[in-house]
């Protein structure tokens, strides 16, 4: 597991980046491009993921014979995602092999977990059950060990068969 924190608790953690952009032709001959930059990082604590980001948007305009370009960079966000509510991670291998950057893949048990992320002020996540983390290629070692450290904590969450041996002992 990553580090321990001041509990005695592993923590692990992966920096990731999601990134989108649209284009917008006006009726006058104006063009506008924008580009949306979420830097951010997944961390596994005790019985959650905590997920943060922040979004960096990007907006060039040109219109006639003007071009400007305004930057902005919006706070830090934050959220927490009960490890009951993952199904699992994973870094999928792809048949491009080591020419594209990894994945990271977090699946919900429940469509609620990523409800934060998925919505029009959140990331806009293509498919609201799967958080889809583009990584550099360096973290793929990082990211494969953090996918295992989610499936780990993910099993030993106490279930409905636990409960019951629990209850009969």
């Amino acid at each position: 597991m990553g580090a321990v924190n001041g509990e005695g608790i592993g923590v692990s953690a992966v920096p990731f980046t999601l990134k989108r952009s649209s284009d917008l032709w006006d009726s006058k001959g104006g063009y506008t491009a924008t580009t949306e930059t979420a830097h951010g990082l997944v961390r596994l604590e005790a019985d959650r993921l905590v997920i943060q980001w922040r979004l960096a948007v990007r907006t060039e305009s040109m219109g006639g014979s003007s071009w400007s370009t305004k930057d902005e960079i919006e706070p830090v966000r934050e959220i927490e995602v009960p490890l009951h509510k993952v199904a699992g991670a994973t870094v999928p291998r792809s048949r491009w092999g080591l020419l594209r950057a990894p994945r990271l893949v977090i699946a919900a048990a429940d469509l609620v977990a990523f409800d934060e992320i998925a919505g029009g002020q959140g990331l806009k996540l293509k498919h609201p059950a799967q958080l889809v983390l583009r990584l550099k290629r360096a973290d793929r070692l990082v990211a494969e060990e953090f996918a295992a450290d989610v499936a780990l904590a993910v099993a030993r969450l106490p279930g409905p068969a636990a409960a019951k041996r629990i209850s009969r002992a």
